[in-house]
């Protein structure tokens, strides 16, 4: 049995359909106190735009008692304590009650709010930028922590993502030129008109350091149990910040999170969109593995009042605005977007998953999960035939039943759940991914790829740095557990644990095949990790065939297409965070297991 030893630094961030998942931060590095009570009162929202946009902010505030002043939820200030805590329900008990005695303090007031308009020119340009290999580090200098320069920040706030990008988060243990802080992606305050931070682990006081007071800032985030304040209230830790809270969907509320990982930052001449794996505290940003797709769209001004009727719509920018309408997010952080230019995106997808049950079929599209990304894989045209090789990984391990995993390959492959999914024998999987015998191994072209627990421990933060990843022991040791799947998880930043999500699929066609081989695949980039509670579980149920979704999340997928077989996978080698090609767990490696090194006591 390992050695366990405690946590130093913690995020909790695991979306496991098993366990009841409440939102953690890591320890916030600033201890800037709230400002007083400043912000508007309670009114209405003004309702001369969009109808459903209105409508969405109507129901957002539904349960707002306008003459009710309710708290600023803590759970994402307060510091995580220096053991590993199961106990989830213990903790948020704790929590609650150091909220109360904040309270007690007197803390910053909650309360529904009038949104204030957010108005303000720029150029056009038209694929998708990649991440190169980052070279073996040398032990990490005291002097390397802070590489970022001044000059060097600016420098980044003048690059543009016209095309879509994707890049890393810069980590202080392997520090590089090419990585970008939390800060670096806002841009230049001086023309930032109203920025959007959505995440499921969120530190309002570090988040806010970043922006000027006069800039609007919208807070995503989960509600935190035994909070009843507005969906839509006044945050007034900084003057002209606002918090919205998703409804939740599920029968049980904390089966499923809010888990969507989302920033907008409106400027004066684009409009930047970005998806990152990273939550919103300074841990994220700075001490693990993580990614993002960046994607800039120019300023095009549009007498068109209606952000939902801009001409340059595609798929991606219709699809965002849908995922705003479910994470009640106000229209006034909607509406600057109809005067942007979002054509570049239009070899882009975006997918999603909303939190709820989805029945009838024809309203899967809507819940999203694998539904979403069958639709984003077939639009992209694939030739026909072959088969797809998967490589997935992610954060948080879920319960790989056969079926399930089936299912995912056929949505990785193009194939819609709807197709194929109904009542009776033999139609729970697609044509050509049959489910195992029962007692008998999985036999997919499927590789899950997690950290073994020689690289977390041997990682620069050593046991504590593997925290935020999760692969229960009782999971992983039961009897049909698909355990031949799994895959060494190493980042290219060596000795530093990933927390990146991220679906690698390659066309393969047989030699000798009547069918062309076509060189093409794509990749998957966002907040959903490899589970069912994310993407989504297919069920038979009384009023008929359903996809169930425990969680909020969003990401992109982007083609890759090249001229030969030794080119994709060049391309798909470089697109990805973790080390190609992949290597087996061999017969006495495990996953990482925080139960088995992390103490509880």
């Amino acid at each position: 049995m390992a050695l366990k030893r405690p946590v130093d630094v913690l995020v909790l961030d695991s979306d496991s359909e098993d366990e009841r998942s409440t939102p953690r931060s890591a320890p916030s590095r600033s201890n800037t106190a709230s400002r007083g009570p400043g912000a508007p009162q309670s009114t209405s929202l003004d309702d001369d735009e969009d109808s459903e946009l209105a409508r969405a902010i109507a129901l957002s505030l539904r349960e707002a008692e306008s003459s009710k002043a309710v708290s600023t939820p803590a759970s994402f200030q307060s510091r995580i304590p220096d053991k590993v805590i199961t106990d989830r329900a213990e903790l948020e008990r704790a929590r609650l009650e150091r909220q109360r005695q904040r309270e007690a303090q007197g803390g910053s007031a909650l309360q529904t709010v009038k949104v204030a308009s957010t108005s303000r020119v720029g150029t056009k340009r038209p694929r998708v930028a990649t991440l190169a290999d980052v070279r073996d580090p040398s032990p990490p200098s005291t002097s390397s922590q802070a590489f970022a320069s001044t000059s060097s920040a600016a420098s980044k706030h003048a690059q543009r993502f016209w095309s879509g990008s994707v890049k890393r988060v810069a980590n202080s243990y392997v520090p590089d030129a090419d990585s970008f802080t939390f800060r670096d992606l806002i841009g230049s305050p001086s023309t930032l008109k109203a920025a959007v931070v959505s995440a499921f682990c969120l530190d309002p006081h570090w988040v806010v350091s970043h922006f000027q007071d006069e800039t609007p800032l919208l807070l995503v985030m989960p509600r935190p149990r035994g909070d009843a304040s507005p969906a839509l209230a006044v945050c007034s830790i900084k003057e002209n910040t606002y918090r919205a809270i998703p409804d939740e969907k599920t029968a049980d509320a904390w089966q499923g999170v809010m888990h969507t990982k989302l920033l907008i930052y409106y400027h004066d001449d684009y409009c930047r969109i970005v998806i990152p794996t990273a939550n919103a505290v300074p841990y994220d940003w700075d001490l693990i593995d993580n990614a993002f797709y960046v994607h800039d769209f120019p300023y095009s001004p549009s007498d068109e009042a209606d952000p939902f009727k801009n001409p340059t719509h595609c798929q991606f920018s219709r699809a965002f605005f849908q995922v705003c309408y479910t994470l009640n997010v106000p229209k006034r952080f909607i509406a600057d977007s109809r005067d942007y230019d979002f054509s570049s995106a239009k070899d882009v997808r975006l997918v999603h998953s909303t939190q709820g049950r989805f029945v009838p079929k024809d309203q899967w599209n809507k819940g999203g999960g694998m539904a979403s990304l069958a639709n984003a894989v077939k639009a992209f045209n694939f030739a026909p035939g072959g088969k797809w090789e998967i490589e997935a990984t992610g954060s948080s391990i879920g319960s790989y039943y056969p079926a399930w995993l089936s299912q995912m390959l056929g949505a990785c492959s193009g194939i819609h759940p709807a197709s194929y999914f109904r009542s009776g024998r033999n139609n729970t999987v697609p044509p050509g991914s049959p489910a195992p015998a029962v007692g008998q191994p999985v036999n997919l072209p499927i590789k899950i790829v997690f950290p073994t627990e020689t690289e977390i421990t041997g990682s620069f933060g050593g046991a504590p740095g593997g925290g935020t990843l999760f692969c229960p022991v009782k999971r992983w040791e039961e009897p049909n557990f698909p355990r031949h799947l799994f895959h060494r998880g190493e980042s290219k930043r060596s000795r530093v644990a990933a927390h990146t999500k991220i679906i690698l699929a390659l066309h393969k066609f047989d030699r000798g095949s009547l069918v062309p081989p076509k060189h093409e695949g794509w990749m998957y980039l966002g907040s959903h990790n490899f589970t069912p509670a994310a993407w989504g579980k297919l069920q038979n149920g009384s009023n008929g065939p359903q996809i169930v979704l425990n969680n909020y999340e969003l990401g992109v997928v982007l083609p890759i297409r090249a001229d030969s077989a030794e080119e994709l996978e060049r391309k798909a080698s470089e697109l990805v965070t973790y080390r190609r090609p992949l290597q087996r767990y061999s017969p006495d490696e495990r996953p990482w297991q925080q139960e088995r090194f992390l103490s509880t006591d």
